[in-house]
């Protein structure tokens, strides 16, 4: 159910499904604490946390839509694309997207690769403990585990 005249929304989050930090049940109740009437979880390229999401918002009162950011790569170009108010069970965005997560792990793994070129070793392993999910590991995991080594 949404806010009948939402005046405080949030659109654009992600939690530990994608490079957050929070489960998708603190960001909600964060973004709620903030006084957030409506508000979309946008996880990069996963829907995983999105049942979690709609349900602790339903429980807090604040209205929930459901939403991703979809990352690609025109002519060596990062896009980001953020997708709101979809259908998260449709079949061709959740092949859509498992194909993207299949390629994110392969660039996760040709960045280890370079960095072990240079002496940085075992990246991607470390990279990996920073990911909530596996199959999202990111710039940002391998920097958390850089500043560690």
């Amino acid at each position: 159910m949404l806010p009948v005249n939402p005046t405080n929304f949030d659109f654009h989050s992600h939690s530990a499904v994608s490079d957050g930090f929070l489960s998708p049940e603190l960001v909600a109740r964060r973004a709620a604490g903030n006084g957030v009437d409506l508000w979309a979880l946008t996880d990069h390229d996963d829907l995983g946390g999105l049942d979690e999401a709609k349900r602790i918002a339903t429980e807090l009162g604040m209205g929930f839509v459901p939403g991703v950011e979809i990352s690609i790569e025109w002519k060596s170009v990062p896009i980001h694309v953020v997708g709101l108010g979809f259908d998260p069970s449709h079949p061709v965005l959740r092949e859509g997207l498992e194909n993207l997560r299949q390629g994110r792990i392969e660039r996760a793994q040709r960045m280890s690769d370079a960095l072990a070129a240079i002496q940085i070793h075992n990246v991607f392993e470390g990279a990996k403990r920073y990911a909530g999910n596996p199959s999202l590991i990111s710039r940002a995991h391998f920097a958390r585990y850089m500043v560690e080594i």
